[in-house]
C-alpha cells in the first residue's frame, strides 16, 4: 500500500527552499522516466533538468533506486485525490476529474502508458499497481461511508472503479479529448444508477 496517499488536496507542500528543491528533483526524475524510461535517470541528468546540485541529490538519495522510488511515490500520491464532502456522487466526480487531470498531462500520459506496457520487474509497472491500490483504498472508504449513511447499497469496489475509470481513460488517452466536469457527472450518474437495485 502506498504510504502518504492523502484524500485531501496536498498539491503543494510547505517547507521553504529545501522542499521546493526536492519537488523539482522528483518532478525532473518523473519527467525523465516518462520521456526515456528508467534507464535515463542518472544523477547528472536529474541535476541538469531540475537545476539542483549533484551533491544535493547524492546527500538526500544516496542510491539511484531511492530517488526513482521517491519520485514515483510522489507521482502516485498526487494522482490519487478524492475529497470527503459526505456527498458520494460529488466526491466521485472529483475523483474522476483528478484522474482526467493526470492523464491530460504529457508526463502523466507517458507514465500511465509505461506502467501498462512495462515488464513485471520495472519500477514503473509497480507504480501503476500502487496507484491502482491507493485509488481502490480511497474509493473503498468513500463507498463504506456512503453505505453507512444510506446513500448507496454495498458494492463491489474494484468493479465500480473499472466502470467509473474506463470511460475517462478512453476519452482522454484514446480519443484525446479533455475531460469535462459534465462528462464526469454523466459517468457517475450512469454507473451508480445502473448499480443501484430498483
Amino acid at each position: 500500500m502506498t504510504e502518504g496517499v492523502s484524500e485531501a488536496t496536498p498539491r503543494t507542500r510547505p517547507g521553504g527552499r529545501t522542499a521546493r528543491v526536492s519537488e523539482q528533483v522528483l518532478d525532473a526524475t518523473v519527467e525523465l522516466i516518462a520521456r526515456h524510461g528508467v534507464a535515463a535517470v542518472t544523477y547528472e541528468a536529474v541535476a541538469k533538468l531540475s537545476g539542483a546540485g549533484r551533491a544535493t541529490l547524492y546527500r538526500k538519495w544516496p542510491q539511484r533506486d531511492d530517488l526513482i522510488r521517491a519520485a514515483l511515490l510522489r507521482f502516485a500520491e498526487m494522482s490519487v485525490f478524492a475529497p470527503d464532502t459526505h456527498d458520494i456522487r460529488a466526491d466521485l466526480v472529483e475523483l474522476l476529474c483528478g484522474i482526467g487531470d493526470t492523464l491530460a498531462t504529457p508526463v502523466g500520459r507517458a507514465i500511465i502508458n509505461a506502467s501498462i506496457t512495462a515488464a513485471d520487474d520495472d519500477p514503473v509497472r509497480q507504480l501503476g499497481q500502487e496507484v491502482l491500490q491507493a485509488r481502490l483504498a480511497v474509493l473503498q472508504r468513500r463507498i463504506d461511508g456512503a453505505v453507512a449513511s444510506g446513500q448507496l447499497p454495498a458494492m463491489d469496489v474494484p468493479f465500480l472503479n473499472t466502470m467509473l475509470a474506463a470511460p475517462i481513460y478512453l476519452s482522454v488517452m484514446r480519443d484525446r479529448r479533455p475531460l469535462t466536469r459534465e462528462l464526469a457527472q454523466r459517468v457517475v450518474t450512469t454507473v451508480l444508477d445502473g448499480l443501484i437495485p430498483r
